[in-house]
């Protein structure tokens, strides 16, 4: 097996990067464009094309592993934050949004498929048991006892 010139193993790694066309490459590395397509045919330029592909996405998933630990890190610090918003804000919207976000990365928010009247000026949601129960659970774990008192003063079981 031939061995490549840095010229052309400097094109695989470039090549490997996927962001620059066969002629941008060809200029960087000082060939010409038609050396550069004879070359792709090579078996010893395949292969360190694709050892380059393959040394690119692992580094890309460890450094994607690193941001989903780092936001796995932050996420009680953020959690507490939006706990103290919906505790603590002025204003009823910056409560309610909170409290939103809070069901929602929860995966307890009510879903399409869950039941919804409107009358009398309000809106009654029909939620299943293990639902309303991950609520409680949630406002709980937040003590947001104010929420709990008011949601136990209206909750009504329906069959």
């Amino acid at each position: 097996m031939a061995k490549l010139s840095p010229r052309l193993r400097r094109a695989a790694l470039l090549e490997a990067r996927g962001e620059l066309t066969t002629a941008e490459i060809a200029e960087r590395v000082k060939l010409s464009t038609s050396y550069l397509t004879q070359a792709r045919y090579k078996e010893e330029y395949k292969l360190l094309v694709n050892h380059h592909e393959r040394e690119i996405a692992e580094r890309n998933y460890d450094a994607a592993a690193e941001l989903q630990k780092k936001f796995n890190d932050e996420a009680p610090a953020a959690f507490e934050t939006m706990a103290q918003l919906h505790k603590r804000a002025d204003r009823d919207t910056t409560r309610l949004g909170a409290a939103k976000e809070i069901l929602n990365r929860a995966s307890i928010a009510p879903s399409p498929r869950d039941r919804r009247s409107e009358g009398d000026g309000g809106i009654t949601i029909q939620l299943g048991v293990k639902k309303i129960e991950q609520i409680f659970n949630a406002l709980e774990d937040v003590g947001d006892t104010e929420t709990i008192q008011l949601l136990e003063g209206e909750y009504e079981e329906v069959e």
